[in-house]
């Protein structure tokens, strides 16, 4: 960490697994205490926590070390010309979980359902049939990936769609 703080590459390029501090802390460091300095972080990791936690802490890319010698130098130009680097398989993780946000008719339902609504108190406030409102209900469970009310406040909480009182 302190050679990159002395040095200030354009690049760094970090494993997940490392002694001590783990990749993903020093890619957090590195982005706080020297944000000009790109992280692209080089794993065997193919696991969707690893890769949502490095976007998370600043990572500018993902590779797997199973990709080719070409793939490795189009990340490094990538990432050192200021873009964003991940390779196809880390795409598609990122893509599902962009998938995996509420439309804004399904925020509004997720909100009322808060609120201690019905489905059926929901579709007479929406003007929709409940049957639409049910369908929502499970798009919304589906796309969040849980199936309890707990995990629906998380995700409520963490987005500001509920305030406590």
């Amino acid at each position: 960490m302190t050679l990159a703080q002395k040095l200030q590459p354009d690049v760094v390029v970090s494993d997940i697994t490392m002694p001590g501090l783990s990749g993903l802390e020093a890619c957090k460091v590195l982005r706080e205490t020297c944000p000009a300095i790109r992280v692209l972080v080089l794993t065997m990791h193919d696991n969707e926590e690893y890769i949502r936690r490095a976007v998370a802490c600043g990572a500018a890319g993902y590779v797997l070390k199973d990709a080719s010698a070409e793939q490795m130098v189009f990340a490094l130009r990538e990432v050192a010309s200021g873009r964003t680097h991940f390779g196809s398989s880390v795409s598609r993780v990122l893509l599902e979980e962009k998938e995996g946000r509420l439309t804004q008719r399904e925020t509004d339902i997720l909100k009322l359902m808060f609120e201690g609504m019905s489905s059926r108190d929901i579709g007479e406030a929406l003007a929709i049939s409940t049957r639409t409102v049910e369908s929502h209900r499970s798009n919304i469970y589906r796309k969040l990936n849980t199936n309890s009310l707990a995990g629906l406040f998380r995700y409520a909480m963490r987005h500001g769609l509920v305030e406590l009182e």
